[in-house]
């Protein structure tokens, strides 16, 4: 399976890397939020891992352009951020996995893998 990781930390990516490596998935991590669309055209994931904050362009502006664009890649998001206003935000744009930071290994495997078609 393919999966887009975007999250402006290079220690998360390497450690998602790392841990979806184990897995058998093939990932691209990026730190710029801008860079989405290029990514998604060039890498085609099955499944979209992200951070909502990300300074250049955030979690939700991506997920705002995702929806507009009828883009349909199942979205894992983990973010630091939790409130009811949050996940009633994330349920608007379609999100169906959404988790806190930090997230248990087995946690986010099994979160890749229901929200991905290919499984």
């Amino acid at each position: 399976m393919k999966v887009l990781n975007i999250d402006d930390s290079t220690i998360n990516n390497m450690l998602i890397e790392n841990l979806l490596d184990k897995y058998g998935h093939n990932t691209l991590s990026i730190i710029e939020g801008s860079r989405f669309e290029e990514a998604i055209e060039d890498f085609r994931p099955d499944v979209i891992l992200i951070d909502l904050m990300i300074p250049d362009k955030n979690g939700f502006e991506i997920l705002e352009n995702l929806k507009d664009k009828n883009i349909t890649i199942p979205v894992v998001v983990i973010t630091a951020l939790n409130s009811k206003d949050v996940q009633k935000k994330l349920d608007g744009l379609g999100v169906k996995e959404y988790h806190t930071k930090p997230i248990d290994d087995n946690e986010l495997i099994e979160s890749i893998q229901k929200a991905s078609p290919v499984c």
